[in-house]
């Protein structure tokens, strides 16, 4: 629910009548289907979820990952399975994407190289592990200093990980 807010302000009331009208105007289909993903992907873009992603992109650069991707990575904070619906609604395909959806398959496979893919795999299997489970933890280990301990060392080991991974995948698909 955080992402579909998120996702869905601040409204931006002139992009949608701007789009609106250009979409009235067109009587071919595909044209319209076209203005249609057009005008959802300017209001992801602009949202303050598409902000957020753009302020930490420059973070996650170095690994391939663009805005998308990182708002993906924040979401899995939560719990790691919200990274596929996370970046299917980013994707502008809706909230009902799960890891077996052909479309964002597809789109995922033309948009995201195979270096960034391995990156990112590699991070969202090594970082923090859902909040239930940092919550246990937390309680378990004696605190939010050990929260915040288990946060840093999961994030800097994923991005370590993720970066060699990333180095070794170029390797191998341009050797």
């Amino acid at each position: 629910m955080l992402i579909w807010f998120a996702s869905s302000y601040p409204i931006h009331a002139e992009t949608k009548a701007v789009y609106q009208n250009k979409i009235e105007q067109t009587h071919d289909e595909e044209a319209k289907e076209k203005l249609t993903f057009a005008l959802e992907e300017s209001l992801i873009e602009n949202s303050y979820l598409g902000m957020t992603g753009k302020l930490i992109e420059p973070i996650f650069a170095p690994l391939g990952f663009d805005w998308r991707m990182s708002v993906a990575l924040l979401s899995g904070l939560a719990a790691k399975e919200v990274v596929i619906s996370t970046m299917g609604v980013l994707y502008s395909l809706g909230s009902d994407i799960d890891e077996e959806s052909e479309t964002l398959m597809e789109i995922i496979k033309n948009a995201i190289p195979l270096q960034t893919a391995v990156a990112f795999i590699l991070f969202i299997m090594i970082y923090n592990p859902c909040l239930a489970a940092t919550v246990v933890f937390g309680k378990e280990a004696g605190g939010l200093k050990y929260i915040v301990f288990l946060f840093l060392l999961t994030s800097v080991c994923a991005y370590i990980v993720a970066l060699f991974g990333s180095l070794i995948a170029g390797i191998i698909s341009n050797g």
